[in-house]
């Protein structure tokens, strides 16, 4: 009898966490990112001027621990300034760049975005898996030293994956504290 009671309580803690673990945690806010300045290059014979002009990578890493596979995550990313972009990129990224004062300088198109990027518009909506990450910067040629504010909220909750099993799970602990087990005599 016990042991029935037992796993009526444990039932109802599964049921309980998953519940709360499925209406999840939000947050967000504001942060502000910066296109590095173009080096111009001018010659002589023949008068020309040569623009090269950079992509910004954040300093800092994000850090998405391998827990997070049991959660639906989504990161919504949105700016108001035309003419500017944000992307995602791997961390290690920044080895195709030079380390700036706060910032990784990165020549156009020497890394690659997997969320976001040139073609995002003015926002996009990132599902990340564990692993490590950086914000990247851009803008259209001749968008220079610019700062705007980038805006940045997420959603994330248990995973249907792993909610369906815990549930059958607590489902299976009930009917074993409601009715018991059949044995034969």
């Amino acid at each position: 009898m016990m042991i029935r009671i037992g796993a009526g309580i444990i039932a109802i803690i599964i049921v309980a966490v998953v519940f709360i673990g499925m209406s999840g945690v939000s947050d967000g806010g504001d942060e502000d990112a910066m296109i590095p300045p173009c080096d111009y290059e001018t010659t002589v014979l023949p008068p020309t001027t040569t623009t090269t002009c950079y992509w910004g990578m954040s300093e800092q890493t994000l850090v998405i621990p391998d827990e997070a596979a049991a959660a639906d995550i989504d990161v919504e990313v949105s700016w108001t300034k035309n003419n500017v972009w944000v992307g995602i990129v791997e961390a290690s990224e920044s080895d195709h760049c030079d380390k700036k004062d706060g910032y990784f300088e990165c020549g156009k198109g020497t890394v690659t975005t997997i969320a976001g990027g040139e073609s995002s518009g003015k926002g996009f909506t990132w599902s990340p898996e564990p692993g490590e990450y950086r914000f990247l910067a851009g803008g259209e040629e001749g968008e220079e030293l610019q700062s705007y504010t980038v805006t940045w909220a997420y959603d994330a909750g248990l995973s249907l994956v792993i909610a369906g099993p815990l549930l059958l799970i607590s489902a299976g602990l009930a009917y074993y504290a409601a009715i018991g087990l059949k044995r034969d005599e």
